[in-house]
C-alpha cells in the first residue's frame, strides 16, 4: 500500500512556508457566492494552523480500522454527549487520511467539533466543504451553509441523502477519536519514504502488506483485528459493542474506560478470515 503525498499535510503542518499554500485548491463551481463561502471558511482555517496547534501525526485508517467504525458508530449514541464534551474540554484535533483520497481535518472546541474536508485531485488538495456540529442528546446536529449543501457541483444525491452523508462524517469523526482515546489498537509509525509492514499481520502476508509512505513525514497508521472473525451460528449472534467502564486508575481514583465487547454467538463457532490482499 502506499500513501501517496497530499499537500493538505504540508501545509497544515508548514505555516511558514508560502510555497505550500500553492496546492490548496477550491473546487470549480458555478455559484460564486459558494465560492467565497468556502473561500472564507478556508480562510479559518488558514488562521488556526497559522496558531500551530498540536495536530498529532496524521493518522491513515485501514479497511479493518473503518469497517470498526462503520459497524459500531451507533454504539456511542448514549454516551456521545459526555464524549463529546470530554473531547471539546480538551481540544481534540487531528487529521485522518480516508480512502478515496480523502483528507479530514477536524477540532474540537467550544461545544463544537469542527470538520474541513478535502480530496485529493491531480496532485492538489481541493477543499470541499466545512461543518460545525453540536452534539444534542444522543444525536450530532450538522451545521452547513445552506446554499452549499443545495450545491449540485459540490454534493451529489438528494437533500436527505447529502444531509445524511455529513451526519455520517460527523458521528465517524467524534467515533474515531473515542476509540483512539479508550480502546487499545494497533498502531504502526511509517518513516517517509520507507516500506514498513504493520504490527500484527501473518508472515504470508506481510510482503503485501507492507506501506510505502510518501507524503514527506511520518503517518500512524490505524489498524484493528475486530471484525476479523467468520461466525457460522444457527442460534443467537450478539454483534460487538462499545460501553464505558467504571475502573481504578494507577492513583486509586475512580474514571472510565472505553471498552469494546467483542461479538459472540451461542453455540456457533468462530474462525478466522482471510485478510484481504488490498486496503
Amino acid at each position: 500500500m502506499i500513501i501517496k503525498k497530499r499537500l493538505i499535510i504540508s501545509w497544515l503542518f508548514h505555516p511558514e512556508s508560502l510555497q505550500s499554500s500553492d496546492g490548496i485548491m477550491l473546487p470549480r463551481i458555478a455559484n460564486p457566492m459558494n465560492y467565497q463561502i468556502l473561500n472564507e471558511q478556508l480562510v479559518e482555517l488558514d488562521k488556526i494552523r497559522i496558531q500551530k496547534p498540536i495536530w498529532g501525526l496524521p493518522e491513515l485508517l485501514t479497511l479493518p480500522f473503518e469497517e470498526v467504525m462503520y459497524k459500531s458508530h451507533r454504539s456511542f449514541d448514549k454516551i456521545m454527549p459526555e464524549l463529546f464534551e470530554d473531547f471539546c474540554a480538551k481540544e481534540e484535533c487531528g487529521i485522518l487520511l480516508c480512502r478515496g483520497d480523502v483528507t479530514i481535518v477536524y477540532g474540537f472546541g467550544g461545544n463544537q467539533l469542527h470538520i474541513w474536508y478535502f480530496v485529493e485531485q491531480d496532485g492538489k488538495s481541493v477543499f470541499n466543504f466545512y461543518t460545525c456540529n453540536v452534539c444534542d442528546s444522543e444525536n450530532i446536529g450538522v451545521g452547513i451553509v445552506n446554499t452549499l449543501i443545495a450545491d449540485d457541483g459540490l454534493f451529489s444525491g438528494t437533500l436527505q441523502e447529502r444531509q445524511k452523508k455529513l451526519a455520517f462524517i460527523a458521528e465517524f469523526v467524534a467515533t474515531y477519536v473515542a476509540v483512539k482515546r479508550y480502546v487499545q489498537v494497533e498502531t504502526t509509525v511509517v518513516p517517509p519514504g520507507k516500506f514498513t509492514a504493520i504490527k500484527g499481520t501473518p508472515l504470508e502476508y506481510i510482503e503485501k502488506k507492507k506501506v510505502l509512505n510518501q507524503t514527506g513525514q511520518e503517518v500512524i497508521v490505524m489498524d484493528s483485528k475486530w471484525f476479523r472473525k467468520i461466525i457460522n451460528d444457527n442460534d443467537i449472534y450478539v454483534r460487538g459493542f462499545f460501553r464505558m467502564q467504571n475502573k481504578k486508575n494507577e492513583l486509586g481514583e475512580w474514571c472510565k474506560e472505553l471498552i469494546f465487547v467483542d461479538s459472540f454467538v451461542r453455540h456457533g463457532y468462530h474462525r478466522n478470515a482471510k485478510i484481504e490482499d488490498k486496503i
